[in-house]
Formats: C-alpha cells, sequence, structure tokens
C-alpha cells in the first residue's frame, strides 16, 4: 500500500470523533477528493486550499478495493478534470466494482470530445455546478469567470451524450435567484436532467459572508415558483437537507450546515472513512 505521506506531504490532517476503515464503511456515497487544483476561482468554495498534492491512484484503488459493499464513489475537487488521468480513474472505479460519480464544473466538458471520452471510460453520471445558469454576468460575480457559454455548452454536451445529470445551484442573497427560473425553462422536458440541487452558501473555505443566508423554507418557495410543487418532501437522516421531486426530477434542498448525514463519507489522508462535511470543516482551510 502507498504511504499517505507520497501525496499529503506535510500538511496536518484533523479527524472527526467517526471514524471507519474501509472494510467498515457503512456509506452508499464514498467521496475521493482526487485534486485540489482547480482552473476557478470561484468566491464561494469548498476546498480552496490548493497546497496538498494529488491524490494517488494506487493508494484510492486500495481503498475502493477493500469496501464491503458498492458504492457511489464521488470524484470531487477543487476541479477533477484537471487531472489527465482522469479518464483512468474513472475506469479503476468501474474495475473496482463501484459507480462512478463526477462533479465539475464544467469547463472541460465543455469540449464533447473529452466528454466522450470519459462516457467511453465508465461515466454516466455527472454533478453540474451551475450557480450563475446562463447569465455571464452573474458568473462574473460569483465566481470571477465569464464562463456562461462553456456551462451551457456542458450541459448539452452531457444531454446529447445521455448521461445522468445534476445541476447544482448555491443561491446568494439578492443575486442569483433568477438562476432558477432559468434553469426550468431549460430543463422542462429534458429526461436526462434528472436532479437539481439548491444550497445555501456554506461558510466553510472560501465564501461570500452573508447576513440571512437562505433558509430552506425560503429555496422550497423558490423551487415551487419556478418548477410547480415539489412533492413528496423527506429528510435525509437530517433537518437541513431534503429530498422531494416535481415530476421524474429530483429536487434536493440543503440548507447550512449539511451535518449529520448518514449516506456520505470522505476518504482521508490516514486512509480512513469519515463523514463528509464534519471532516471538511475539522480541517477547513486546510484538506
Amino acid at each position: 500500500m502507498t504511504q499517505i505521506a507520497h501525496w499529503t506531504g506535510a500538511l496536518p490532517v484533523l479527524s472527526t470523533e467517526t471514524v471507519f476503515q474501509p472494510e467498515d464503511n457503512p456509506y452508499t456515497t464514498v467521496i475521493a477528493d482526487v485534486t485540489h487544483r482547480c482552473n476557478m476561482a470561484c468566491n464561494n468554495c469548498y476546498l480552496p486550499n490548493r497546497t496538498p498534492p494529488d491524490m494517488d491512484a494506487e493508494w484510492l484503488r486500495d481503498i475502493l478495493l477493500r469496501l464491503p459493499r458498492r458504492a457511489h464513489v464521488r470524484l470531487v475537487g477543487a476541479e477533477p478534470t484537471v487531472r489527465k488521468d482522469l479518464p483512468e480513474l474513472i475506469a479503476m472505479v468501474r474495475d473496482a466494482g463501484h459507480l462512478p460519480i463526477l462533479l465539475t464544473n464544467g469547463l472541460k466538458i465543455a469540449d464533447r470530445d473529452y466528454l466522450r471520452t470519459l462516457m467511453e471510460a465508465g461515466l454516466r453520471t455527472c454533478y453540474l455546478s451551475f450557480s450563475g445558469g446562463f447569465d455571464d454576468d452573474l458568473y462574473e460575480a460569483i465566481d470571477n469567470q465569464r464562463c456562461a457559454d462553456k456551462k451551457a455548452a456542458a450541459l448539452d454536451n452531457l444531454i446529447a451524450e445521455r448521461a445522468y445529470v445534476s445541476l447544482g445551484t448555491i443561491l446568494m442573497r439578492g443575486v442569483n435567484e433568477s438562476v432558477v427560473e432559468a434553469v426550468a425553462r431549460r430543463i422542462r422536458g429534458e429526461r436526462q436532467v434528472r436532479e437539481y440541487h439548491l444550497r445555501s452558501v456554506g461558510p466553510m473555505g472560501r465564501y461570500v459572508p452573508e447576513e440571512r443566508p437562505y433558509r430552506f423554507e425560503e429555496m422550497l418557495e423558490l423551487a415551487r415558483r419556478s418548477f410547480g410543487e415539489v412533492t413528496g418532501m423527506r429528510e435525509e437522516e437530517t433537518s437541513t437537507c431534503m429530498h422531494g421531486k416535481v415530476g421524474r426530477l429530483k429536487v434536493q434542498i440543503t440548507q447550512w450546515p449539511d451535518l449529520g448525514s448518514g449516506e456520505r463519507g470522505r476518504i482521508c489522508p490516514d486512509g480512513t472513512i469519515q463523514p463528509w462535511f464534519e471532516h471538511q470543516i475539522a480541517n477547513d482551510g486546510g484538506y
């Protein structure tokens, strides 16, 4: 097994109170922070530290092979598409018997040939951050980059390649509420867009402080105004993350802090698996 220091260096990493060995993993979704590098500089970023080197691929393979049952493996960053070996990582997750999920800002998958390479490696599910919708001014304000065309192209490509698509919007009060309606208009009737996630700004990593971050009830009302009635709302073991549906579309609404979930664990530098956001908060600004 590759030594942890091979990829974490001297960066101190703190543990949470809940720690599992890979063989005892209870989580249905496992988070792999495959890189801390990024090709954007968003104002709201859970993982802004660019110091740690990339996660070692063989080390990750060893962890995945030790998991006791099939899991959804989220390949996340910063931005996982900056890794040249991302197709190999996706194939590795498949070969280990798990389901790869890509979380991306979408800039690189605006190139359909590149996306096709990922799909051929075994990618089927992609979460695309979409906080500015189709508006360059919003992306400039939120993410410091005018990238609406690339975001739209990424969405078009995912639909064309018949991926399972999840879109996510971080809501900033008085800034990007219009995105919800724009997304609703675009994805209405699109069978490949299966999920839409609305989140309030989380006070973690790099973020824009808000006096009144969006509350759950307010986000639900925005969703209802744009999509119609959201039915079957249920808690994800916490009172701050709820799931519902609009027809076939799954709607998830999250009010920070999103702690206590029994569904998501993070692969940590010591080779253990710990609660995802609890571990990120414990290491805020670090790993």
